[in-house]
Order: structure tokens, then C-alpha cells, then sequence
């Protein structure tokens, strides 16, 4: 048994930061496009669909998708952009940088992150992962570049809270975190899988 004073590390060790500047951005931008989705679908294309003088049938929809496509475009763009990545850390590993070091290294079957993402509106959502699930992979013009499996865990799921996070983009650095070090170890084995 570790005592409390030898503990060196979280159970959650932050081994990945996006860097606030990105997250704040990209969570006003998310924001900002339902806004104007509101605004054109609420205001404009009824104002258009409704004037007295007589204007072209295609006039409200075309208006109606201009608020809608860039709306459609951020969440699909956006949807895998990684914020936070979390370490669970077993009792050994937390004693020392060396051993969690070791341990990110080559992490077991059953080593699992705790990968923060954003949902639609910008708030953050949490899908714990094994490490054995992520895969490499370039979709959504380079932005994703890792893939899980989700199809047995959308089947337990239930229907109110929505499909797993199957797909994460994890780019540039890790930022300046203490545990940085630990996901360029654990990139480098999930990439070699």
C-alpha cells in the first residue's frame, strides 16, 4: 500500500491541453453560427418568405441556407477537436515521474484517457477510452487522427443520451502540462498499433 505522502501524481494526470485560446475560440464560434442560424431561420428567410413585393420563389430558402451552411459546417469541422486528454494513472504509477513514465510507455490492455471533447453548443463532453480502442487514421480532411469503435457501446446505450464519440482530432503538442511527456509516449504506441 502507497501511503498519501508518497503520491506524486493525480488519478487523472492532464497529459494533453489544446490550449485555452483554441478552446475559447472554437466555442464562440460554435455559438456564434447557432446564432445566426436563429437569426436567418427566425427573421430574415420569414421577412423574405412574407414581403409584399413579389420576389422569386427560391429568395427564403436560399436565405434560410445561408444561416444554416456554416452552422452545419463548424459542427461537422469542430465536432472532433480534442480539448483535454486524461491519464487514469494506477496507485504505482503516481509515485514517481519515472514510473508513470514507464507506465505510458507501454501501457496495458486495459489502460484507459479520459478524452475531453465539445458538443454542439460548446460544452464539454467526456468519453473515457482504452488505449488499446484508438486506432490512427486522416478523415475529415486531416482534422480527425484517431478512431474508436462505438457500435457495441452505442447499443447499451440509451436514446436520450446520444452516440458515443467515435471519431477525436489531437493535434499540435501537448501544451505546457506536467504530464505533456506521457502523450507523446502513448501517440507513439497507439500509432504504432
Amino acid at each position: 500500500m502507497v501511503s498519501d505522502t508518497q503520491i506524486a501524481y493525480p488519478i487523472r494526470l492532464l497529459i494533453y491541453h489544446s490550449g485555452t485560446g483554441r478552446t475559447v475560440f472554437l466555442g464562440c464560434l460554435k455559438v456564434t453560427t447557432i446564432f445566426i442560424f436563429a437569426f436567418f431561420s427566425l427573421v430574415v428567410a420569414p421577412a423574405h418568405f412574407y414581403a409584399d413585393e413579389e420576389q422569386p420563389k427560391w429568395v427564403a430558402p436560399t436565405v434560410l441556407l445561408c444561416g444554416t451552411i456554416p452552422m452545419v459546417v463548424v459542427a461537422y469541422l469542430s465536432s472532433p477537436f480534442v480539448n483535454y486528454i486524461h491519464l487514469i494513472l494506477p496507485t504505482f504509477a503516481r509515485t514517481s515521474r519515472d514510473l508513470m513514465l514507464r507506465y505510458s510507455k507501454n501501457p496495458p490492455k486495459d489502460a484507459m484517457l479520459d478524452v475531453t471533447t465539445m458538443n454542439f453548443i460548446g460544452k464539454p463532453r467526456v468519453s473515457r477510452v482504452y488505449i488499446s480502442d484508438l486506432r490512427p487514421t486522416k478523415q475529415r480532411l486531416g482534422i480527425v487522427n484517431y478512431v474508436r469503435d462505438t457500435k457495441e457501446i452505442n447499443k447499451s446505450r440509451s436514446w436520450w443520451m446520444g452516440r458515443a464519440v467515435r471519431v477525436f482530432g489531437v493535434h499540435s503538442g501537448t501544451g505546457k502540462v506536467r504530464g505533456g511527456e506521457a502523450w507523446e509516449n502513448i501517440a507513439r504506441k497507439i500509432n504504432k498499433s
